[in-house]
């Protein structure tokens, strides 16, 4: 199965902001995503599902001692056939890291958390453009590899500027009347 993801990790602070993207691309590994045995390390965005502190698991990170926290999640598409003779489908997805996203003892706050669960919700918004740019495509047709590539460039480059406003448009989360319209913004995305 071909597979490419866009692994990102923003981190809250008080002030100042980190933010770290990096693109992989490579296989797909054979493992089933929602295995149990893969279950502590990562799960899918869910409709309804929210984040709490104790999906945050690794090890703090911070880039600077303002660093409150850092969500690690990521879009990733493969492709997958159902058996032989059919159609290959493109599968896309939006991956919450547990082991890569960290929280300060000190730091979890609710509004800290209700920022992070933006970061991750907006994963999902641009998870879900991705599906419908992709929908039809017949991955084994000529040039398609290099097609659906560009697909995921050109929305993943939109999706980090919209995460990069969201930090620098909320400070971080610490301006409350703009995390409050951002929350509104993303949530109207969703429906």
């Amino acid at each position: 199965m071909n597979c490419v993801q866009r692994n990102c990790v923003y981190a809250l602070t008080g002030l100042l902001a980190c933010f770290y993207c990096y693109p992989t691309m490579g296989k797909e590994n054979t493992t089933n995503e929602t295995s149990p045995k893969n279950a502590p390390d990562h799960f899918q965005w869910h409709e309804h599902g929210k984040l709490s502190w104790d999906d945050f698991k690794g090890a703090v990170n911070a880039a600077r001692d303002e660093s409150a926290a850092a969500t690690c999640c990521s879009i990733g598409f493969k492709t997958n056939t159902s058996g032989p003779g059919s159609k290959p489908e493109i599968i896309v997805y939006n991956t919450f890291y547990t082991n890569k996203s960290w929280v300060r003892p000190d730091a979890k706050l609710e509004s800290i958390l209700e920022h992070e669960q933006g970061h991750f919700d907006l994963c999902e918004v641009y998870t879900r453009k991705l599906k419908k740019c992709m929908n039809g495509i017949d991955p084994d047709a000529p040039g398609m590899k290099e097609e659906l590539m560009r697909i995921y460039s050109e929305l993943s480059n939109e999706y980090e500027m919209r995460q990069q406003a969201y930090e620098q448009e909320t400070m971080h989360g610490t301006n409350i009347a703009e995390q409050k319209k951002w929350q509104t913004m993303i949530a109207s995305d969703l429906i």
